[in-house]
């Protein structure tokens, strides 16, 4: 679920840093989730592509490139102003969070 390759290679292997890292990518992750619903709910593409631009950003930062190919989707749709696929991909999203958080929490790095 992530790449260690790339997590190991950014941080110089240091473990201590790598927990940090996933710890705060596990805390803040649910809040942008929240935030990209609640946009899609609303209608409002622009704030849907700027917090998917976010998540995005994030999830590339500690390895989970296919959380973040999910995110880059919304990130587009939004920047489109066409959220009629958003509903799927957000689905989609919240889906590989779970697996992901429960990910995370085995590792011992989920807040």
């Amino acid at each position: 679920m992530l790449n260690y390759d790339y997590l190991n290679e950014i941080t110089g292997g240091d473990e201590e840093f790598i927990a940090e890292l996933l710890g705060d990518f596990a805390s803040q992750t649910p809040d942008l989730i929240e935030q990209i619903a609640t946009a899609i709910a609303q209608g409002d593409a622009a704030t849907v592509g700027a917090v998917a631009h976010t998540l995005k950003g994030s999830a590339r930062a500690v390895g989970a490139d296919e959380f973040a190919a999910i995110a880059f989707e919304l990130e587009q749709a939004g920047k489109q102003g066409d959220l009629s696929n958003a509903p799927d991909a957000l689905q989609r999203l919240q889906t590989y969070w779970r697996s992901l958080e429960a990910y995370l929490q085995e590792q011992g790095a989920a807040a």
